[in-house]
């Protein structure tokens, strides 16, 4: 087997076919991606929208249901030492979970999770100077390995992520979203995992979290609605991107809490999305080109998703201990007093 960074079987991933300029928002990737070769392309409306799938959320009875927890397994059997969560937590229902227990050859991720997964390939990342390749990805021992590294052409490679609810293209208007991750110092590169427009808008929302330069402490940032180019709620976290974390976003009509391992370190009710959002992993190059030398993975342990139980309200989990949150507003684990 070949293990050339620059080959995918016998095609060097720097001579990569351009397509056109709506297959980046085919993935759901931000409009200012470039060309590339599309995967799970959605249709598109005259004037370049797309028409987004409705993903209709599957649904159990309504009941009381154990809350979700990520708890230590101690016997080493997960490779992060934390086992992905059966359960989907009081009025959520588990629509999508993923442990990356099928292993795949070097760079064969896209063929073996098709099902599971749209794969970014073939256009520029959100820096501009990296270029998303199905070929980053790889899953072995149980975990999925986003491996980040310049070509021999010089070109730095990117990898990106859009889980599929029921093997669809689409996302949700509320939902319970976890990941266990973590990655390497890369210089010059970074990380995001975030909630994305399914039509493409940027004014309908972003959420970022975490995100981060890899091997820096995780941050969350959410975009305003009203000037999505500024960013109503910023908060550094004390969690390391270099280190195993479960990262959860929790997005409800009237609240979005934001926990590191089962603990809220923000909750909002500023700039919460109304539209159709899905989730995206991403990580790529920063601003400016990376050392040629740097080199390094992401790794993520484990995914999952949640809706709401159909005709259920689940409320987003508040800080524990007490300790006031605003009933309007942003709170985060230094705000003064707490």
């Amino acid at each position: 087997m070949t293990t050339d960074d620059d080959r995918v079987g016998d095609r060097d991933v720097d001579a990569v076919r351009p397509l056109d300029q709506l297959a980046a928002a085919a993935h759901g990737a931000a409009p200012a991606h470039g060309s590339g070769i599309a995967r799970h392309r959605v249709p598109f409306r005259a004037g370049g929208r797309r028409t987004a799938f409705a993903v209709g959320a599957l649904v159990v009875a309504a009941g009381v249901v154990a809350a979700s927890t990520t708890t230590a397994t101690g016997d080493g059997a997960d490779p992060s030492g934390v086992s992905m969560p059966t359960s989907d937590g009081s009025g959520w229902n588990r629509v999508f979970s993923e442990d990356f227990d099928d292993s795949t050859p070097t760079g064969g991720f896209e063929a073996d999770y098709a099902d599971r997964f749209s794969v970014y390939h073939g256009f520029a990342d959100t820096a501009g100077t990296g270029r998303y390749q199905s070929s980053a990805l790889t899953a072995h021992d149980g975990m999925l390995d986003m491996r980040l590294r310049t070509t021999k052409g010089g070109t730095p490679l990117a990898g990106g992520i859009v889980p599929l609810v029921d093997g669809r293209w689409g996302g949700q208007t509320a939902g319970r979203y976890s990941i266990r991750m973590k990655s390497d110092e890369v210089d010059g590169y970074g990380v995001a995992v975030l909630l994305w427009s399914d039509e493409n808008v940027w004014s309908d929302g972003e959420i970022d979290f975490p995100e981060g330069a890899l091997g820096a402490p995780a941050s969350l940032n959410v975009h305003c609605l009203e000037d999505p180019a500024e960013k109503c709620v910023q908060y550094e976290t004390a969690a390391s991107l270099a280190d195993w974390h479960t990262y959860t976003i929790e997005w409800t009509p009237a609240r979005m809490s934001f926990l590191v391992d089962d603990a809220v370190v923000a909750t909002t009710t500023q700039s919460i999305p109304t539209s159709r959002m899905h989730l995206v992993v991403q990580a790529g190059s920063n601003a400016g080109h990376p050392p040629r030398s740097a080199a390094g993975s992401l790794l993520i342990d484990w995914m999952t998703i949640d809706v709401p139980v159909d005709g259920a309200e689940p409320q987003a989990t508040l800080p524990s201990g007490g300790r006031p949150v605003p009933d309007d507003g942003t709170w985060t684990a230094d705000t003064s007093g707490n």
